[in-house]
Parts: structure tokens; C-alpha cells; sequence
């Protein structure tokens, strides 16, 4: 006897349960980079806003810093941070609202805050999180500009990214 419309529904619940729990419905798995990946993409979007900006910037490190981490998986992998500076801008909220642009153009979902220091002086910063690297923050007074960055987390083993000491 063939199956009833009741049972094929509830094998159907099923099985979607079953896909849901296990992750194997479509789109489920969430796709690893490798570390050159995660630290080519990250470098790119730290040269578009530093573009964007202006200015001339100067990295605070030797390169991308690397570090262990967990990848989306669960296993061991390499991410970065690259910390950047550069000299103070006449219109810094105008700055910061071009690098927002740039950022939404290129789907990152950003957040804005204007923000009175100790000195006086505004602050004014755009941050986003969790698209193309783990978290970058740029920030704008007229005395300095910031931008800091870290990576989402590659496939890799962070002892292959740093130079032999010997």
C-alpha cells in the first residue's frame, strides 16, 4: 500500500529536522578560506579605505600580524590584524562618511559614532564585523586617522607565516 499525504508530510518534517540538526541542507556549510585567503581579502579592504580616505599611511607592523585561531569548522587556523595610521584630516566626519559608503557598497554592514575625546577634539568612527574580515574599525580626528583590522580565520597553521629566526 502506497503511502498516505500524512506520511509523506511528516517524512518530509522530517527529514528537514534532520537536515537542520545535521547541517546538510544546501547552504548549511560554511565555506572555509584558506589564511592566504583571509589575508588577501582583508588587505584589500584595508587598501580601498585607505584609497577612500586619503592620506599617507603607515603600517604599525611589518606586514600582517599573524595569529591562531578557530575557523568557522572548529579546527585550527591563521588569522590577521594589521594596524594603520596616517595624519589628521581637515573634514573628519566627511572622511569617515565617505569610507561608510564605500564599506555599504561593498556589502559590509556598518556602524557610525561621533564621539568628543578627552581633548576636545571629535572622534569619529566607522566599524563593521563579520563579512569579508572579522572586525576593521576606522577612525578620524583632525589630528590622526586609524584604521585596525582582523581577519576572519583561514585554513592554515600559523607557524607557516612567520620567519624562521635562524
Amino acid at each position: 500500500m502506497p503511502p498516505t499525504k500524512r506520511e509523506l508530510r511528516a517524512a518530509a518534517v522530517v527529514l528537514m529536522v534532520v537536515f537542520a540538526v545535521t547541517g546538510c541542507a544546501r547552504g548549511a556549510v560554511t565555506p572555509v578560506l584558506t589564511a592566504k585567503e583571509a589575508s588577501d581579502q582583508m588587505q584589500s579592504l584595508v587598501g580601498d579605505t585607505m584609497d577612500v580616505a586619503g592620506g599617507d599611511w603607515t603600517s604599525m607592523s611589518d606586514g600582517p600580524s599573524p595569529d591562531e585561531c578557530t575557523t568557522p569548522r572548529g579546527s585550527t587556523g591563521v588569522s590577521f590584524s594589521w594596524d594603520q595610521t596616517a595624519d589628521g584630516v581637515v573634514d573628519p566626519r566627511a572622511v569617515m562618511k565617505r569610507v561608510d559608503r564605500a564599506w555599504r557598497d561593498k556589502g559590509l554592514v556598518t556602524t557610525r559614532q561621533s564621539v568628543e575625546r578627552g581633548d576636545g577634539k571629535i572622534l569619529h568612527r566607522v566599524g563593521s564585523q563579520g563579512a569579508v574580515v572579522d572586525e576593521i574599525m576606522f577612525a578620524a580626528t583632525t589630528s590622526g586617522m586609524t584604521i585596525e583590522v582582523d581577519s576572519l580565520c583561514g585554513s592554515g597553521n600559523v607557524d607557516d607565516y612567520y620567519d624562521d629566526i635562524d
